[in-house]
Formats: structure tokens, C-alpha cells, sequence
């Protein structure tokens, strides 16, 4: 089997992206925006982020989540990623 990269899950139905998550993702962190519950995923060697209705908790978006995005919406991630890497 290939590896999975950013580019081929990209080319995936939602419907395998989400269960391709579920999975073999990690959830690692959480937040809200503007009616949305955005939770991101560290799958493969790549991060992804899968976004629900806050109010249905219907799965609107996932995807592939880039350096700068993480930085700028998740501020633990440094924490997080050290406490990863040590286990």
C-alpha cells in the first residue's frame, strides 16, 4: 500500500477523508470560530483539521491544515508537540 500523503488525501471522497481519520488520525487540539468546532487531527505525517456545525455537530469541512494556519490558531501546539515527541 502507498503512503498516504497530503496530495492523495486530498483526492478522497469526504466520507473517506473522515473515516480515514477516525481511523489512523490523533486528535490533538480543539477550537471555536464563528459557529464552528474545528478539532486537529496529526495524520500520517501531515495535519488535518475537520470542522463541525457547532449547533448540529455536522461534520461542514476537512482539510489538510498548512504550518502557518496551526501556528497562528493552535497556541499550545509547541507544548503539544514536545509532549508527542517524548512519549
Amino acid at each position: 500500500m502507498s503512503t498516504l500523503t497530503n496530495i492523495s488525501f486530498k483526492n478522497l471522497t469526504k466520507t473517506e477523508q473522515v473515516v480515514m481519520i477516525i481511523n489512523s488520525g490523533k486528535e490533538l487540539l480543539d477550537r471555536n470560530e464563528e459557529g464552528y468546532n474545528i478539532h486537529l487531527y496529526l495524520l500520517a505525517d501531515f495535519f488535518v483539521e475537520v470542522w463541525f456545525e457547532s449547533n448540529t455537530k455536522k461534520i461542514v469541512k476537512v482539510e489538510p491544515a498548512d504550518k502557518d494556519s496551526i501556528t497562528r490558531n493552535y497556541t499550545k501546539i509547541n507544548e503539544l508537540m514536545k509532549q508527542i515527541i517524548n512519549e
